[in-house]
C-alpha cells in the first residue's frame, strides 16, 4: 500500500496484496481482522483490531527444505507464498506468545484447517485492500479511526465523541448498514456437578440482540440454560463420529477405537433468530464448531494372534443448528431446547503408532 501526495491511495494488483518485512501493513492487517470476523484465528475470541497482529500460518522463518516437507504434507501449491494471504491470519497477542502457539508443530491436522480457512478467505482479503487502494481522502482519514490506538486514553474519548456520528451516516445512508456487531462468552456446564464447561463464543446482530432480550427478559431464560443440553448433544455427536470415523479407515485389520479425549472444542454461535407459528414462539440459533480430539486405537491382526495400541487423532469442522420453543399460553418462562443437529461435516483423521 502506497500513498501520493496530498493523502490519496494508489491502485494496488491483486499480486501485490502481501505482508511485507519492515513495514506497517495496516490495511492488510485490517483486511485479516475483518475478513477473520473480529476474531483470534487461533483462540477464537474476539479482539480488538489495535491488540491483533498479523500471524504467518506456516512461520516465515521456516527453513526452505522444511517448507518442501509442509507442502508435501498439506498438498499446498508449489508456488505457495508463505506471505501471500492464504497464509496469514489475524492474532491476539497471548496467542502469538511462545507459550500458546508459538511452541505448536507444523505438521498437525489443526493448522491444515487453519490454512484451509485462510484459503477461503484470501479473495475478501484481497478485495478489501484493493478496494482501500481505489479509495480517496475520505478512506484515508476512515483508516486512520479504525486502526487508531484506543489504549491511549485521549484518543478513545474522541472516538467516542465522534464516531456515532458516522455511525449515523451510515443508518441514513442505508438502514441496513447502521447495524453492528457485539459479542458475548457464555460458559455452558456440561454435566451437572462434574465442574466442566465448554466455552461458547456468540456474535450478535441487532436481531440476535433482540432475541436474546426476549429469551433473558420476557422468558426469564439465561442463554446458557438454553444451550446446555443442545451443546452436550453437539459434543457427544463430534466424539461419536470422530470414533465412526476412526474405525472405518482403511486397514488390512478390524479396528476398535476408544472413547475420543477432546484437546480443544471450539464453538461459536453466528445466528440467532426468532419467529412466532400460532402460538409457539420458536427460536433458532446457528453455529459453527471446530474441534481436535484423540483416542486409543486398537488394530487386531487378521490371524487374531496379536494387537497394536496406536493412537487416532481426529480434526473436525462443521456447523450446527439448535432450535429452541417457547409456547407463552403453557407457562410464560418455559422455554424447551431441541435438538442440536450438524448441518456441515469435515473430517481429518490420522492413525499413528
Amino acid at each position: 500500500m502506497q500513498q501520493v501526495p496530498g493523502g490519496n491511495m494508489v491502485r494496488i494488483a491483486v499480486g501485490d496484496v502481501r505482508y511485507r518485512k519492515g513495514t506497517a501493513n495496516r490495511v492488510l492487517r485490517l483486511a485479516l481482522w475483518e475478513a477473520w470476523g473480529s476474531k483470534c484465528y487461533w483462540c477464537g475470541k474476539p479482539v480488538e483490531f489495535n491488540v491483533t497482529q498479523i500471524d504467518h500460518i506456516v512461520p516465515r522463518d521456516v527453513s526452505e527444505p522444511r517448507l518442501q516437507e509442509i507442502k508435501h504434507f498439506y498438498g499446498l501449491p508449489v508456488d505457495f507464498d508463505i506471505h501471500d494471504p492464504r497464509n496469514l491470519a489475524p492474532i491476539c497477542i497471548p496467542c502469538n506468545g511462545v507459550e500458546s502457539k508459538g511452541n505448536q508443530t507444523y505438521d498437525t491436522p489443526v493448522v491444515g484447517t487453519r490454512l484451509k480457512t485462510a484459503e477461503k478467505r484470501r479473495s475478501a482479503v484481497i478485495a478489501r485492500v484493493r478496494r482501500f487502494g481505489q479509495s480517496g481522502k475520505v478512506a484515508t482519514h476512515l483508516l486512520q479511526a479504525v486502526t487508531a490506538d484506543l489504549s491511549d486514553p485521549g484518543i478513545r474519548q474522541e472516538f467516542v465523541d465522534h464516531a456515532p456520528a458516522v455511525v449515523q451516516i451510515l443508518a441514513m445512508t442505508d438502514q441496513g448498514l447502521g447495524d453492528y456487531h457485539s459479542f458475548r462468552e457464555v460458559e455452558v456446564e456440561l454435566w451437572v456437578d462434574a465442574g466442566s464447561y465448554q466455552r461458547v463464543d456468540v456474535t450478535l446482530d441487532s436481531r440476535a440482540r433482540l432475541a436474546v432480550s426476549l429469551l433473558e427478559d420476557v422468558c426469564e431464560t439465561e442463554l446458557d440454560e438454553v444451550l446446555q443440553r443442545p451443546v452436550v448433544q453437539l459434543i457427544d455427536q463430534i466424539h461419536q463420529r470422530v470414533t465412526a470415523g476412526l474405525e472405518a479407515m482403511e486397514s488390512d485389520d478390524p479396528i476398535t477405537a476408544g472413547a475420543p479425549v477432546s484437546d480443544f472444542v471450539t464453538l461459536n454461535l453466528n445466528s440467532l433468530d426468532f419467529c412466532r407459528f400460532a402460538d409457539v414462539v420458536e427460536f433458532n440459533f446457528g453455529g459453527t464448531f471446530e474441534a481436535s480430539l484423540s483416542a486409543s486405537v486398537v488394530r487386531v491382526s487378521s490371524d487374531g494372534d496379536g494387537t497394536d495400541e496406536l493412537q487416532g487423532d481426529a480434526v473436525v469442522s462443521g456447523e450446527f443448528v439448535i432450535v429452541a420453543i417457547w409456547e407463552p399460553a403453557a407457562d410464560l418462562t418455559d422455554v424447551a431446547a431441541g435438538d442440536c443437529t450438524i448441518v456441515d461435516w469435515a473430517q481429518d483423521l490420522h492413525i499413528a503408532r
